[in-house]
């Protein structure tokens, strides 16, 4: 089973709720470039998608960096 599909406004609402403890900026398993995966209160990971469920994958560290900070997240990990 994959990852939850979340947009970045989803994950806003639950960072908001206090849901979220973490931004990780990854390599893309599935393709070229970066994602973003927020880890959840309760330890699962969430991987940040587009409206049609498809993980967003950015050109460079600064591109998703950029959009887990968009999120509400003060700092994010980067893990390669």
């Amino acid at each position: 089973m994959g990852k939850p599909i979340m947009t970045a406004e989803q994950l806003r609402a639950l960072y908001r709720q206090q849901l979220l403890i973490e931004a990780v900026v990854e390599p893309s398993l599935a393709s070229e470039g970066w994602v973003v995966e927020c880890r959840h209160t309760s330890g699962g990971l969430m991987v940040l998608t587009n409206a049609d469920g498809i993980e967003q994958c950015f050109t460079d560290i600064d591109q998703a960096t950029s959009n887990a900070l968009k999120i509400g997240f003060q700092q994010v990990r980067i893990a390669d």
